[in-house]
């Protein structure tokens, strides 16, 4: 969503790109163009075939197949967590899901329409919302600097950094609720806008919000940004007000689909993110310096040194820049700053890293604006073509430490092995369990269970979420994490085999087990009435 050159206001009017070697003011040339295009199917290339092999991993158990379900039924559920117990927050949720909201799972839907069922379908549908993230951030950072190759460069360093690969390759709604969250800065955040596309920013913020709660960090952002901007108090409130009015309007899509079940809305979302997040605000504000620093140690383990480097460098540069005189970075260092406090307000001690996708969105667009000045350095002696490819290139080579290369690695060393294809090693398992029998597989690989047509339930012991030890279940099957985690808790339990090689921390490895009789025949201690209305 590369833009072309916009209309200034103000002091603005002559912006970086006047005494440039990109006359366009934002626009992208058709070189900038192909660089983003080809570093973007490398991603996917190097992805997608990924995204079919490894197995489920944080919560792919509970919102890869809420899509499927939307295909079979009109609702998102979860078939497998039967739940009847109030307490937890997937109380009936084989009959509906509301423990976030549903657009994401509807885009999902999607596209499991077109490639059908399974993970890898669940997992592009994330990388498609992010590859619309990436030009949204190429777009802002055009618009907001002056020049084309700063947006894409801005987008490229998004691209390839770990903030961004997780979401873009996870079957969770957070990459839908950041694209659509970077839709509402780029209609708004824009000096030629009128009320249409204040609106057109609320309604992407509601769709945000209607992906996932992370989606307040935009509505925020852009909110605080509109009540700041230029003109009188009333026409600043005016246009926040109709905003949130658009917003309100987006999110409120919701409504239909909770007045089926008001009931279930109340516990499943109410303890999910109401209950969890009640007082999260003000216990954040108490202890806001421990907080902060929570976070950061969090954003910087997951990023990693060299890219948090980058986003400190870029962030620093272009507030010099500001304080020069420059007045488009002033944007940009409000948005960066804006994106990364609020979402630390918005999590708190929340440990979802996730979420980070959308703050190295705002704090990549500095980096590709502070990367172009360098490549203007380098461009007077050696041309602008040469100096995009040595930008590019020295970028890329910073995002390479942990951007997955051992994995891929490891993959290609076994290709054909059936322990490195998550549905060629659960057919090996299923094919031990007898028809019919009802099977309790943990996260890793329930999923994979419930395509077959098995009869399935999610090896769970946590009464926040579920307790499987009531059902009725005959044959259990654990990868790495529920033998630690689950196994233990789960009495009667007969070994029969193992797959793969637990040493080896790239292939897939499950254990089977045979639930004793007397376990087995136990009943479920809660009634299986349909909800109350």
């Amino acid at each position: 969503m590369m833009v072309g050159p916009v209309g200034t206001a103000g002091g603005e009017a002559e912006g970086r790109s006047g005494d440039r070697d990109d006359p366009g003011g934002g626009a992208v040339s058709r070189a900038d163009r192909a660089w983003l295009a080809l570093l973007m199917a490398a991603f996917l290339a190097w992805h997608v075939p990924l995204m079919y092999r490894i197995r489920a991993g944080q919560d792919e158990d509970f919102y890869a197949v809420p899509g499927m379900a939307i295909l079979r039924g009109g609702l998102p559920t979860i078939p497998y967590i039967p739940s009847r117990d109030p307490e937890s927050i997937y109380y009936f949720a084989d009959q509906a899901l509301y423990t976030l909201p549903p657009l994401g799972f509807y885009l999902a839907a999607g596209v499991h329409w077109v490639l059908g069922d399974g993970l890898g379908p669940a997992r592009i549908a994330s990388a498609i919302s992010g590859m619309a993230a990436v030009l949204l951030v190429g777009g802002l950072a055009g618009r907001w600097s002056g020049s084309g190759r700063a947006g894409m460069l801005a987008a490229s360093a998004y691209l390839f950094c770990r903030a961004f690969l997780f979401p873009a390759t996870t079957a969770r709604p957070d990459m839908a609720a950041i694209a659509f969250g970077l839709g509402a800065v780029w209609w708004v955040a824009r000096d030629d806008r009128r009320r249409r596309d204040v609106v057109l920013g609320g309604v992407c913020s509601g769709l945000s919000l209607l992906c996932h709660p992370v989606g307040l960090v935009p509505t925020a952002q852009v909110g605080l940004a509109l009540l700041a901007g230029p003109g009188t108090g009333r026409a600043r409130l005016g246009r926040a007000s109709a905003f949130a009015a658009a917003s309100l309007a987006g999110f409120g899509l919701w409504l239909p689909m909770i007045a089926l079940h008001p009931d279930l809305f109340r516990i499943q979302f109410g303890g999910n993110v109401l209950g969890r997040a009640g007082p999260g605000l003000g216990r954040t504000l108490r202890e806001l310096p421990a907080v902060l620093a929570y976070q950061s140690g969090q954003f910087l383990d997951h990023v990693g040194p060299i890219q948090a480097a980058l986003y400190a460098v870029g962030l620093l540069g272009v507030t010099a820049l500001a304080a020069r005189g420059e007045a488009r970075m002033r944007r940009v260092v409000f948005h960066a700053a804006a994106g990364a406090m609020l979402l630390a307000l918005f999590m708190g001690r929340h440990h979802i890293r996730n979420y980070y996708g959308y703050p190295a969105a705002m704090l990549s667009i500095p980096v590709g604006v502070l990367a172009d000045l360098v490549a203007d350095r380098i461009g007077r002696w050696a041309g602008r073509r040469l100096a995009t490819a040595v930008v590019v290139s020295a970028l890329l080579l910073a995002l390479v430490p942990g951007s997955g290369l051992r994995v891929l690695s490891a993959h290609l060393g076994h290709w054909d092995d059936p322990v490195y294809r998550v549905e060629a090693f659960a057919d090996a398992v299923v094919a031990d369990i007898p028809p019919g029998a009802l099977v309790a597989a943990d996260g890793s690989l329930v999923l994979e269970v419930f395509e077959r047509g098995r009869p399935v339930v999610e090896a769970l012991v946590d009464p926040f979420f579920y307790d499987v030890r009531a059902e009725p279940f005959s044959f259990a099957v654990f990868g790495p994490i529920g033998l630690e985690q689950v196994r233990p808790e789960i009495e009667g339990l007969e070994f029969v085999r193992s797959y793969g090689d637990r040493g080896d921390p790239f292939g897939h490895y499950a254990e089977l087990y045979r639930r004793s009789p007397e376990a087995a025949s136990g009943r479920s201690q809660t009634d299986r009435a349909s909800p109350g209305r």
